[in-house]
């Protein structure tokens, strides 16, 4: 008895000597564990036993964290002549590292002083590893027959459908008689301007302004240079002619056109037109007016799939809206298109005319 009774005490102090063995290396691990992960402090409990131990009480999730965008900033510089003197077009533009995406955050028009005329700004942003939108900037030589300046142009990425961003004019007001005598007289001829459908389409002349012009025997230049834009009506285009008045140093309507109709006063012009017409292979008819006014009585003309339909020019009323900040060109109102249908010429209006010489709304 007295032999069994020491197997037994041999025994419990084996037993209690491993559970002790457990605990401590367990306890180890816990220490070892906090010292690697000083932040955030790990919240230990009672330690379990080994059956019951598992890694997530042992070691907290590892939190992965987002390497951000690298940017690289570079200058390039464009430079200009404009009446014997020199300018020069500061672009600062931020790149992300090991990519080709690239936008600009500010720009300056300076003269050879380092004189700053004029300047943009805009903000950078990165989503996803790239910009939210990107800006590019450039500058051209304007050229026309009574001045000279520069033009530059600026257009967002990704942009609308049919949009080609703003240009903005620099050059000498007062006209060639003062071009480069004073360097105060250079600067921009307005916010920059764009239109809410269409593109900028180039310079030009208004070939109905006659220059120069005699009143009295007295011979006077009349301002005929132009900036040409597309604006979409919904239907066709149209091409709007802004006038660069190198006098007041002001982009303004190249004219205004108010007339009387049935309907009341309204202002619009008559315009070239540029379309594409998808015709129906089935006859159709459309009302031919003699006018662009509702107050006369049409014609109604039968349209033949073979007929030979020309479009000639449009009235539309074109909206100018300008703050300090931009000038933007719209259209808006009652548009009015001028066609020859197998040689019977007229005005037509409306959807249903439009649609029936193919050209339905769309945009």
């Amino acid at each position: 008895m007295l032999a069994a009774l020491g197997v037994s005490v041999t025994g419990c102090n084996r037993n209690q000597s491993r559970t002790s063995s457990v605990h401590a290396g367990t306890a180890a691990a816990t220490t070892a564990t906090q010292k690697t992960q000083p932040s955030p402090p790990v919240q230990v409990g009672p330690i379990p036993s080994s059956s019951q131990a598992t890694p997530a009480a042992i070691a907290p999730a590892q939190t992965a964290t987002a390497t951000p965008a690298k940017l690289v900033a570079s200058d390039r510089t464009q430079t200009f002549t404009v009446a014997q003197q020199t300018f020069r077009l500061l672009t600062h533009v931020e790149t992300i590292a090991g990519t080709t995406d690239e936008t600009v955050e500010w720009w300056e028009l300076r003269t050879a002083t380092d004189r700053v005329i004029d300047r943009g700004s805009y903000p950078v942003e990165i989503e996803n590893g790239s910009f939210a939108q990107t800006l590019a900037i450039s500058g051209s030589d304007l050229k026309t027959d009574q001045g000279g300046g520069i033009l530059i142009h600026g257009f967002e990425l990704p942009s609308a459908p049919d949009d080609s961003g703003w240009v903005k004019v620099f050059g000498f007001k007062y006209g060639r008689d003062k071009d480069g005598v004073d360097e105060s007289l250079f600067g921009p001829f307005g916010p920059p301007i764009s239109v809410e459908e269409g593109e900028f389409l180039g310079v030009g002349a208004d070939e109905s302004r006659t220059t120069p012009v005699s009143f009295g025997g007295a011979r006077v230049t009349t301002m005929h240079d132009v900036l040409r834009f597309r604006l979409w009506t919904g239907n066709f285009s149209i091409v709007y002619p802004v006038l660069i008045n190198w006098i007041t140093g002001q982009l303004q309507p190249s004219f205004r056109c108010p007339e009387t109709t049935s309907k009341g006063r309204v202002d619009r012009c008559s315009y070239p037109v540029t379309v594409e017409a998808h015709r129906d292979a089935k006859p159709t008819f459309v009302r031919l007016f003699p006018e662009a006014d509702d107050g006369f009585t049409p014609k109604h003309i039968i349209v033949q799939p073979e007929s030979k339909v020309e479009f000639t020019e449009a009235r539309v009323p074109v909206t100018w809206t300008e703050d300090d900040k931009s000038i933007s060109l719209g259209v808006n109102g009652d548009m009015w298109l001028k066609v020859r249908i197998d040689g019977v010429e007229g005005w037509i209006h409306g959807e249903e005319d439009f649609d029936a010489v193919g050209l339905p709304q769309s945009g």
